[in-house]
């Protein structure tokens, strides 16, 4: 898909504890109006979420992505063996999500969470600073949510990569593992929820009281073809979290964009088609209607 030449701006963004973020950000002429942040997935560069981004930015909306710690351009050999998801969770989303405020000043703030970024929203304390949520195949890794071979690939990650990071102190790239470096007690964190079936911090304790402090609208989507990722069952035992939460549940179907396939990150390559991210966008600005009206009727009181 064609997108016309759109300004993009590179931010560093400054977290509480002094580490640098890398992120960017595109201006779009509806900024002030209406904004969104995208929560990346596990081990993935922010680099593949650029050619929707600009699509959301040519239909007016501010928009932000950012590299976790220890991910792409945020990468700091000296301190990324120490990066936990805690970190993700309590310093770079609320580092992400308060720059955007104040640089954007925003009436309307959204997440758009992809894969780990829905796991992560709900823990953040900052998940009550934004006005509404989209998810796109953010699911459990909890094994018995799977079938056939994506439950077999679990298994294999559950039991080998921890191996892998004890004899070379961190996951090697491969075929067989990941295809980008990522700080390894992140890894061991993430592998213990799925493992334990429970969200805990770096400490063992148990987080998963903290989703209901979401409070706003949140759409759910599952991608038809995603089994080996984000299955059904995976994605609604997530949201199934979020107790408090205004959801509506969506599923796309490659076929009804004369697609064979979309996966897991298909829906953000470039040549993906214009219905689907039209589609998406249509749902963030009913999101937005959402947000405005509860807005509304919470100042009438």
């Amino acid at each position: 898909m064609k997108l016309q030449k759109l300004r993009e701006d590179t931010w560093t963004i400054l977290a509480a504890d002094g580490r640098e973020l890398s992120g960017r950000w595109w201006p779009g002429k509806n900024t002030s109006e209406r904004s969104v942040i995208f929560l990346p997935g596990m081990a993935a560069p922010q680099g593949y979420l650029r050619w929707f981004a600009a699509y959301l930015a040519a239909q007016g909306w501010g928009v932000l992505t950012f590299d976790y710690r220890g991910i792409g351009a945020s990468k700091d050999e000296k301190l990324d063996s120490a990066v936990t998801l805690d970190d993700w969770v309590n310093l770079d989303i609320p580092s992400a999500i308060s720059e955007v405020k104040h640089r954007a000043k925003s009436q309307f703030l959204a997440v758009i969470a992809h894969s780990v970024g829905g796991q992560l929203l709900g823990q953040s304390p900052v998940c009550q600073d934004i006005d509404a949520a989209l998810f796109i195949s953010s699911q459990r890794g909890i094994p018995k949510l799977f079938k056939g071979r994506a439950r077999l690939q679990i298994h294999y990650a559950y039991t080998v990569f921890p191996i892998l990071i004890r004899l070379f102190g961190y996951l090697p790239i491969s075929k067989f593992t990941l295809p980008q470096q990522c700080p390894k007690q992140v890894l061991l964190q993430w592998m213990k929820w799925g493992r334990n079936g429970v969200f805990t911090d770096r400490y063992g304790v148990n987080v998963e009281q903290r989703f209901a402090d979401y409070q706003g609208p949140l759409v759910t989507i599952t991608i038809a073809d995603d089994g080996d990722y984000a299955s059904s069952a995976s994605v609604e035992a997530l949201a199934s979290l979020y107790i408090e939460a205004k959801i509506r549940r969506e599923k796309i179907i490659p076929q009804d964009y004369n697609l064979d396939s979309i996966g897991h990150f298909g829906l953000f390559h470039r040549r993906a088609p214009q219905a689907l991210w039209s589609q998406i966008e249509e749902w963030l600005r009913e999101l937005k209607i959402e947000a405005d009206l509860a807005k509304s009727c919470n100042n009438s009181k």
